[in-house]
């Protein structure tokens, strides 16, 4: 659509008056309202028009976008650019890109509201539902939704200021979280040495604390940490600056106490106290913090989660630095006190030790020190004793123990049958010799007792007798001997059967893991493992394919089955 002739133009215009619905003050003649349609509307010209118009049987149809625009043009011709509307927040909703949208609304109607992210971060309130606001912006029309809402550049909260809310708020968050309970207060040092001051240095608020320190406690010393306490970014470097005097205290020589302190001003100047990050930097300083800001009826929101609060900052400096001379004063009392006590406490050590010197044990120290060393060597014998008991018996048990382990060692067992074998062949031999030569002795004797007497004819027969004693002690040796061997043989056999090479030498094989341990079931492997057969007469490596188990847990040889 156009705006080349008078008519288009007029008929512009009555479609204009129709939707905002003039009142008659504003046009004598009250033209009938238009009728719309779903996707169209269609407008007819005025019966007293003053220019021509196209006829009305040939109605001109507008566009959805044509009608926004239409309307948008009206509003922004018939509406100041700013306008300042007064409701009750409803629907509220802050997104992660920080723009706020929520509809303002009262008995009657609503409307909906959004305000940037530029001009929502000026706000010193939390906007809420229910909560009734002075609202100041531009009506714009959104043409995507086919809807009008009011662009806010300033919201005000009704019936009180913007920062005494915005004050309420934070102090009825912080304390739900609890920074404002005393078990979170720091006790303030009695004689500090080092004192910080984060204030303006160009204030006054500092040459009256540097004057009220130097007249009560000279012997402090004070560091100024300038920082800006009113405009924006002072926030900023407070908290700053309550962090740095915390990171750098060691390498500034130690702070005892800081103090945070500006003088008078109205909210707005005061309003950097009020902030949430300088709170919660308060809050979190390991030295304690004392806060003085403005006068006595000035209350911040520092003020309340400082370890100590102060009315003004030269009462700030009186709650930090103690009165020398009245410190002095103290010391010298005191220390008349202590040296009084200190003689009281010495008169009566005296007298108490002339006491004890009467006393007979004390009269005589000598003889009780003889008693208590001879009761000291009797205690060391007795524990002498003691020890050379429990040491026997430990040796004597641990004896035990060695016998009993060496009964069943194989190496003991054979050398204990080796050595009964010696033993008993030994014997057998001295027996034998002793026999051989009693009965040489014997025959000895006899010869003599022949030669002595001459009996020639009991000499054959002798000798027989001699030769037949002769062959059955050869014979009995001869038994004894094999009777030996045979036990000999028979503890060599059993001594060997405990040797598993043995069993080796039948034909039967031993396997291990790779960590060397006796596999005795196919449950000790699997498949991919390493193992190792030894043979009589060497060992075999391999790596186990498959595993299988029988039901039956004999094989067919009765030796093992390796795979």
């Amino acid at each position: 659509m156009t705006n080349d002739s008078k008519g288009q133009d007029d008929q512009r215009q009555l479609t204009l008056d129709a939707m905002l619905a003039e009142s008659p003050a504003d046009k004598p003649a009250k033209p009938r309202r238009q009728r719309k349609a779903k996707a169209s509307v269609a407008a007819e010209a005025p019966p007293a028009a003053a220019s021509p118009s196209p006829p009305a049987s040939e109605p001109k149809v507008l566009t959805v976008s044509d009608l926004t625009r239409l309307i948008r043009e009206a509003i922004e011709a018939r509406v100041p650019s700013t306008v300042t509307v007064v409701g009750e927040i409803s629907n509220f909703s802050k997104p992660g890109s920080g723009h706020l949208y929520f509809t303002l609304k009262d008995e009657h109607a609503q409307i909906r509201c959004a305000m940037w992210r530029s001009s929502a971060m000026r706000l010193k309130f939390q906007p809420a539902d229910g909560l009734a606001v002075v609202a100041t912006g531009r009506v714009e029309v959104y043409g995507p939704r086919g809807q009008y809402q009011l662009l806010l550049e300033k919201l005000q909260p009704s019936g009180m200021g913007a920062l005494e809310l915005a004050f309420r708020q934070l102090r009825e968050k912080l304390t739900n979280e609890g920074l404002f309970d005393d078990e979170h207060k720091k006790s303030i040092p009695a004689y500090p040495f080092s004192i910080a001051v984060v204030t303006s240095p160009t204030g006054a608020a500092v040459r009256d604390i540097l004057r009220t320190l130097s007249r009560r406690w000279p012997v402090g010393r004070v560091m100024i940490y300038p920082v800006q306490v009113q405009g924006e970014g002072s926030a900023q470097q407070i908290v700053e600056a309550l962090d740095a005097l915390n990171a750098q205290a060691a390498v500034l020589g130690g702070i005892d106490v800081i103090i945070l302190a500006r003088g008078g001003g109205s909210l707005e100047d005061l309003w950097s106290f009020n902030e949430e990050p300088v709170a919660r930097a308060v809050f979190r300083s390991r030295i304690p913090v004392v806060v003085g800001v403005g006068h006595e009826v000035d209350v911040t929101i520092a003020d309340l989660v400082a370890d100590l609060r102060a009315a003004t900052p030269t009462a700030a400096a009186e709650c930090v630095a103690p009165v020398l001379a009245e410190v002095r004063e103290g010391l010298s009392t005191a220390w008349v006190r202590l040296m009084r006590l200190a003689r009281e406490d010495l008169a009566g050590a005296r007298e108490r030790i002339d006491g004890l010197a009467r006393r007979g044990m004390f009269a005589h120290p000598i003889v009780l020190l003889g008693r208590f060393a001879q009761e000291l060597d009797e205690l060391c014998n007795l524990i002498s004793r003691h020890t050379a008991r429990r040491t026997h018996a430990v040796r004597t048990e641990l004896a035990g123990y060695e016998i009993a382990l060496n009964r069943v060692r194989p190496d003991v067992l054979l050398h204990r049958g080796q050595g009964e074998l010696g033993r008993l062949g030994q014997r057998l031999d001295h027996a034998a010799r002793n026999l051989l030569r009693q009965r040489r002795e014997m025959v000895e004797r006899q010869e003599l007792l022949l030669e002595a007497y001459g009996p020639g004819k009991l000499l054959p027969r002798r000798r027989r007798e001699l030769s037949e004693v002769d062959a059955r002690l050869r014979l009995s040796l001869s038994r004894s001997q094999e009777g030996c061997r045979q036990r000999f043989d028979h503890l060599e056999a059993r001594l060997n059967s405990c040797d598993y090479r043995q069993v080796l030498r039948r034909g039967f094989s031993v396997t291990r893991d790779a960590d060397g341990r006796i596999v005795g079931s196919v449950g000790q492997v699997a498949e991919g493992q390493t193992m190792t057969t030894e043979l009589k007469d060497g060992t075999i490596a391999s790596r186990i394919e498959e595993v299988s188990r029988r039901d039956a847990g004999r094989t067919d040889n009765g030796g093992t089955d390796d795979r």
